[in-house]
């Protein structure tokens, strides 16, 4: 398999790309699309209800869910019957003061900790709405359940009808994974992990991310074998066992010990030498692969970014599909996909 046959870039917006990918053609689709209110990545897309703008901010986190819905009305198409879908999400909060995150909010920080560095941080300070986006019907400083609602949209037709999404597919949620980028130990008081640290006084701060498992009918491939950790339980050496669904981004290996509690695993953390801040662990998309594709499958990847889902497909010996309408995002993925000439301009 040429690396000219099993690699495929689209220069589009998730929607528009998708809709060149023929029919039940991918088993693996697993992507991290922009969270609600967090980053501007500079798109700007017309969606089938006729909304002009940027993923992720919208006017109402219902709004955003219904155009994420819309994505994945399509990957439905383009997944096999045995396939699966991963989605990467995570929770916004609230705020009448605008968003005062250190990857978000310029004020103060001189472009140190915005996503991109000061460039970045000087055109956020020509858009003040983005700071100044207050969901009136959702409490101050609450979060707003965006990762509940898009469960809910994706698993529950009611509630798809309620956020004015039309009829489509029913997926089934057959697990959600909780991947914690930190944990504190109970018994030292002590912090472990690479989570962002958040400038917050009066709640805990935000560690862990969301990981949907999504298919399209109970049964589909899923070798959970490729994925066992060694059983703590077990009477005989060599046993294996579930390794449960909590993932933490620490350590060097997938691994369950006596330290640890029941379902912790482990991820390989890893700095980013791109602009997009918000990159995968290359281990964290080897854990979703490995029980769910096997040699000389398709994976895709609607909202690819710098291209972490395509660099692991190709090192297990996989086809992929990436697609990014971001012209950061589509520097940070050529270049780390240097040599590779696919590309397909829409």
């Amino acid at each position: 398999m040429g690396i000219d046959d099993s690699l495929k870039i689209l220069v589009a917006d998730a929607i528009s790309g998708l809709r060149t990918v023929p029919s039940a053609t991918v088993q693996v689709a697993l992507t991290s699309p922009p969270f609600y209110l967090l980053r501007r990545y500079g798109t700007s897309t017309i969606w089938p209800d006729g909304w002009k703008g940027e993923l992720g901010h919208e006017q109402h986190p219902n709004d955003f869910v219904r155009h994420l819905v819309q994505v994945f009305d399509e990957v439905w198409r383009v997944l096999r019957d045995d396939g699966c879908l991963w989605v990467n999400l995570a929770d916004t909060f609230n705020n009448k003061q605008g968003k005062k995150g250190t990857t978000n909010a310029p004020d103060g920080s001189d472009g140190r900790f915005a996503a991109g560095g000061r460039g970045y941080a000087e055109s956020l300070r020509q858009q003040p709405e983005f700071f100044k986006h207050y969901v009136s019907s959702i409490g101050h400083k609450s979060e707003m359940g965006v990762p509940f609602r898009f469960h809910l949209a994706m698993t529950d037709p009611e509630f798809r009808a309620f956020i004015g999404a039309h009829a489509g597919p029913q997926w089934i949620c057959r697990r959600t994974v909780i991947w914690a980028k930190s944990l504190v130990n109970l018994k030292t008081l002590r912090a472990e992990g690479n989570a962002m640290p958040e400038p917050t006084r009066d709640r805990p701060s935000r560690n862990y991310e969301f990981l949907f498992l999504f298919s399209k009918q109970p049964n589909y491939y899923f070798d959970r074998t490729a994925i066992d950790v060694p059983s703590r339980a077990g009477y005989r050496g060599g046993d294996r066992a579930n390794a449960g669904s909590v993932w933490e981004t620490q350590g060097e290996i997938v691994f369950d010990s006596k330290d640890e509690p029941d379902g912790l695993w482990r991820v390989n953390s890893e700095a980013s030498p791109y602009r997009h801040v918000a990159m995968w662990p290359r281990a964290l998309v080897r854990q979703m692969l490995l029980p769910t594709t096997r040699p000389g499958d398709t994976v895709l990847d609607p909202f690819a970014g710098s291209g972490t889902t395509g660099e692991v497909a190709l090192d297990f010996g996989l086809k992929a599909i990436l697609i990014e309408s971001s012209a950061q995002c589509r520097e940070a993925l050529a270049d780390r996909l240097h040599g590779i000439n696919t590309s397909l301009a829409l």
